[in-house]
């Protein structure tokens, strides 16, 4: 993830220069990594079902490594998109989500996802800070060709990580686990929608209303995410002691919207820092707990192929997002754009709400 990362926010500068750029072009290269990535991720979760965790995390990151080398090879814009297409086949993180749920006991399962939440946030927030000066020194090129070495860095690790186990877990009937791996589905393309949504807006609003310019928006970030990871642990643990999730992702959505509703609002910028700690807080929350219930109520049976199309729609969100937050930034603004995501939360939250009691009132009958 850090070698992804470390690419987006150099990008659009660095492949100004090569032949054939355009924006849109350049916004191809960027878009069509999770385009593929979407994808691919259930056909390689069916795959690793089949054939084990392992090799297909492997091959995963060699495609990865293998679009890496393209991309830094690349003297055009359509053999770079090719590159990156190549990169996003590497679509293997339902595997490792359902290889982490394999190895977890039911109880542990939302610390465990937290824990490799944080690590993808670590490394968003650490790829913030050493893309620009790593872009100077390697330029895009080597950035591409860091990112085949980190790939294939993976790929050893990979070997190192045991064999599954056999699991004996109790799971729902097949539709019953049909129907919650799509809610949760719709929920983390929901989920991060609104996070990709957020990041088309907030960097301008903090530049524009506050000064605050952008060298200095991990300042904002860090401590936001940080508090977040403080909090999100001992709060992960106390709804899995209890079997809260189906009462407490409704009210992480409904935070998430009303986070979402104030940032609209201005303000100052502590009350910014306190929205987007409300907000980090609320999406790591979701982004343990909704994977952790789809590898639960599942169990191990196909469970590559189902954590496959929950990142799917994982990926999916994250190019809608962005996709829809530049549209709405252009045609209503920040207001209107933070506004309407907010709204959507408070409207999935009441959404959530309901499904979770229609069944346990289907249960209890």
């Amino acid at each position: 993830m850090l070698g992804l990362f470390m690419i987006l926010p150099v990008f659009m500068l660095l492949a100004a220069d090569m032949p054939g750029f355009t924006p849109a072009r350049a916004g191809l290269a960027v878009g069509i990594y999770g385009l593929t990535q979407a994808a691919l991720q259930q056909p390689f979760g069916w795959l690793s079902d089949r054939f084990g965790r392992r090799r297909i995390m492997v091959a995963g990151l060699a495609l990865f490594a293998t679009g890496g080398v393209v991309s830094a090879m690349a003297e055009t814009m359509g053999m770079l998109i090719a590159g990156r297409a190549l990169q996003g086949c590497g679509a293997i993180a339902g595997v490792a989500l359902a290889f982490a749920a394999d190895h977890a006991r039911a109880q542990n399962r939302s610390v465990v996802m937290a824990i490799i939440g944080m690590s993808i946030g670590a490394s968003f927030l650490l790829s913030m800070m050493i893309s620009v000066p790593l872009s100077t020194l390697l330029g895009l090129s080597g950035l591409f060709w860091l990112t085949a070495v980190l790939g294939v860095i993976g790929m050893l690790l990979v070997f190192t990580l045991p064999a599954a186990k056999v699991s004996k877990e109790k799971v729902l009937q097949e539709s019953g686990a049909s129907s919650i791996v799509w809610l949760f589905a719709l929920s983390v393309f929901l989920l991060h929608a609104v996070m990709t949504l957020l990041f088309v807006v907030l960097p301008g609003m903090l530049v524009r209303q506050f000064g605050f310019e952008l060298e200095h928006h991990w300042q904002i970030y860090v401590p936001s995410m940080v508090g977040s990871v403080i909090l999100v642990f001992p709060l992960l643990r106390w709804v899995s002691a209890r079997e809260k999730e189906a009462k407490a992702m409704p009210l992480a959505f409904l935070v998430l919207g009303i986070a979402l509703g104030l940032m609209s609002l201005g303000g100052s910028l502590a009350a910014m820092v306190v929205c987007a700690l409300a907000f980090f807080l609320a999406f790591n929350l979701l982004e343990a707990a909704m994977p952790s219930m789809v590898s639960k109520l599942t169990g191990a049976s196909g469970r590559g192929q189902k954590m496959g199309l929950y990142t799917s729609f994982q990926f999916l969100g994250a190019f809608a997002g962005g996709l829809v937050g530049g549209w709405l930034l252009g045609f209503g603004g920040e207001v209107t754009t933070l506004s309407a995501g907010g709204a959507l939360c408070a409207f999935w939250a009441v959404a959530m709400l309901m499904w979770f009691r229609s069944a346990d009132n289907r249960q209890q009958a």
